[in-house]
């Protein structure tokens, strides 16, 4: 057995025994477990209305009955009447083309409920909710008082004015704000007003303090995004490994992830300095929010865990440190992303939004952005992102025909080449400096490059790699059909789950890894020698195994692109790429 194949089975092994590491990374969950996200996710029934204006979803219970607020853990808050508030709470549904959110009077306008129209549920729900039910409340106000107590104002019920008609649920056809009320009992007055927009994701957000001098202590005060995102997809695990909370002060991106967090020690980052903006997200969505000025002046990072059946649910708060100038009356101004992580809609805002997506290495990312462009670019003109991926896949075939003709054609004359190589391994078996020589000596006779047929290969990696990325992490494929079976490109194309699981493979049979490796070993049967030894042959079966193994559960996108790159690397060494067949021996050039 040569030292290739040795080192070829090595990585075979290698891969082989940390893919049940790697499954327990990414594993998508079983069917028990998706059962056990439902007590995560708290799905209320809609119904569709007919409308003069069009077509109008509204909640089936009233406003006020819709997410109700949860009790949240209290802190003391000293600058406000103790007594119990008259006002009471009131909740409004704001619905554009795009989200239906619910808005309470309590803590100053928070959201208790955010419906994205545009996006499935991981059950079928035509929506899509971003607050999970444990939240305690978002956009929160705090600061400290004098008597070192957390000033929090999230369980207080504020007045409520606003530019529309003031109604249980609301249509935004125009931006429409709403100005929410709250006195302290040494009279100072905080303002909070919010504005929504019909065609837009963000929402502005304007702070008032007066007269809070006697009230704020340490100069300063924090909007705080104070949960994750909800789990948004039925594979919740690959789900939370991409939930993070992060942070851009300056040019550095800071992020935490509640996964490295230790018991009863939350994983943490707070810093001084000019903070741009902060944000939570999971795999493909997020909130963000940034001072509409870069006024602040730090930020504080958060992440707890606690198990909840057989993962680990993730919990973040996000806080943006505001400066208090201990004015008479002080103003400023935000707004809040709370939409998709699409990479075109977060450049528009020209805040470094982006950053947070992860497009691979350094060296990789112009490729997986490039990557994007096209399939989004593409998709403009093709509907169907199966179609798209297959036109894409063409196209890269046709860029890279040169250099798989050059791998092609510099393994078979390699091939040519090995009972020739095969003599002089046995005869200078003894002397490897002399064997180097001989070798290099017979390859320079025969015009063979010994890296002609990896090389080309190599260059194309970055290329698959930035694929990978794309097909794994961005948007643009969540909920993107295919043809008959295939519903769903970013996830695997599963026709029927198996009642027990396999190791390594799951439980989950799914077509196109099937065919990605039927087409391996077609291919690598091709290219194979008549006279290969056992030990290739035995590589040959190998290999499409254990991509079989590592494939099954990626996504059905990157399956259907990795087979149709096979298939028509078939297709161009059968009929487009003229090489002679291997001789028994090679004759050697006098």
């Amino acid at each position: 057995m040569d030292k290739e194949t040795v080192f070829a089975y090595i990585l075979i092994l290698l891969v082989l025994f940390t893919m049940p590491v790697y499954y327990k990374w990414i594993a998508p969950p079983s069917e028990e477990a998706q059962t056990d996200t439902l007590a995560v996710q708290q799905d209320t029934t809609l119904r569709q209305e007919p409308a003069s204006s069009g077509t109008t979803y509204v909640s089936e219970q009233t406003a006020k009955q819709v997410s109700a607020p949860k009790e949240s853990k209290k802190s003391v808050e000293r600058t406000a009447s103790s007594t119990k508030p008259k006002m009471p709470e009131r909740q409004f549904v704001l619905t554009t083309d795009d989200y239906w959110i619910t808005l309470s009077n309590l803590g100053g306008g928070t959201f208790t409920s955010i419906k994205l129209k545009k996006f499935q549920g991981p059950h079928g729900e035509p929506y899509t909710e971003l607050v999970p039910d444990s939240t305690d409340h978002l956009l929160k106000f705090s600061a400290v008082s004098f008597e070192g107590d957390t000033v929090d104002f999230s369980q207080k019920r504020f007045s409520v004015t606003s530019t529309s008609a003031l109604k249980d649920t609301i249509q935004v056809t125009k931006p429409s704000a709403f100005t929410f009320r709250y006195k302290t009992e040494q009279g100072g007055v905080l303002r909070r007003t919010l504005t929504f927009y019909p065609d837009k994701y963000h929402i502005g957000l304007s702070v008032e303090l007066d007269q809070f001098r006697d009230i704020i202590a340490n100069r300063q005060y924090s909007i705080t995004w104070n949960d994750a995102i909800n789990i948004t997809e039925n594979n919740y695990k690959d789900d939370l490994h991409y939930s993070k909370a992060y942070s851009l002060l300056g040019d550095e991106l800071v992020d935490v992830d509640a996964a490295k967090a230790k018991p009863g020690e939350p994983a943490s980052e707070s810093m001084e300095g000019a903070t741009h903006w902060v944000a939570v997200r999971n795999k493909y969505f997020t909130s963000i929010i940034t001072p509409v000025k870069d006024e602040a002046v730090g930020m504080r990072l958060t992440g707890t865990k606690h198990p909840v059946a057989d993962y680990e649910m993730k919990h973040y708060k996000a806080s943006v440190i505001m400066p208090y100038n201990e004015t008479a009356t002080q103003k400023d101004s935000f707004f809040v992303y709370i939409g998709p992580l699409d990479y075109s809609i977060l450049k528009t805002y020209d805040r470094n939004f982006q950053k947070m997506m992860n497009f691979g290495w350094a060296i990789i990312r112009p490729i997986s952005k490039g990557v994007l462009w096209a399939f989004t670019s593409l998709h403009q003109y093709i509907p169907n992102y199966g179609l798209v991926l297959i036109l894409f896949g063409v196209l890269v075939k046709i860029l890279v025909f040169p250099l798989t003709k050059k791998s092609y054609v510099s393994m078979k004359e390699m091939q040519v080449l090995q009972p020739k190589i095969k003599e002089l391994r046995e005869k200078y078996k003894d002397d490897s400096q002399k064997l180097n020589q001989e070798m290099m000596k017979i390859y320079k006779e025969h015009g063979v490059n010994p890296m002609g047929g990896c090389l080309p290969m190599l260059l194309q990696m970055p290329l698959l790699y930035a694929l990978f990325i794309i097909f794994r992490s961005t948007i643009e494929l969540r909920g993107a059909e295919f043809v008959w079976w295939i519903k769903d490109l970013s996830e695997p194309d599963t026709i029927f789950t198996l009642p027990f699981s396999l190791p390594l493979y799951g439980s989950h049979v799914n077509i196109l890894p099937l065919v990605m490796g039927v087409t391996m070993l077609i291919q690598q049967r091709m290219t194979g020698s008549a006279g290969a030894g056992q030990q290739q042959k035995m590589m040959m079966w190998m290999m499409p195994i254990v991509f079989l193994l590592i494939f099954n559960n990626f996504p059905s996108g990157l399956n259907l692109y990795y087979a149709l790159f096979n298939i028509m690397t078939i297709i161009q060494q059968k009929w487009f790429i003229d090489v002679p067949e291997a001789p028994a021996t090679v004759p050697s050039k006098k």
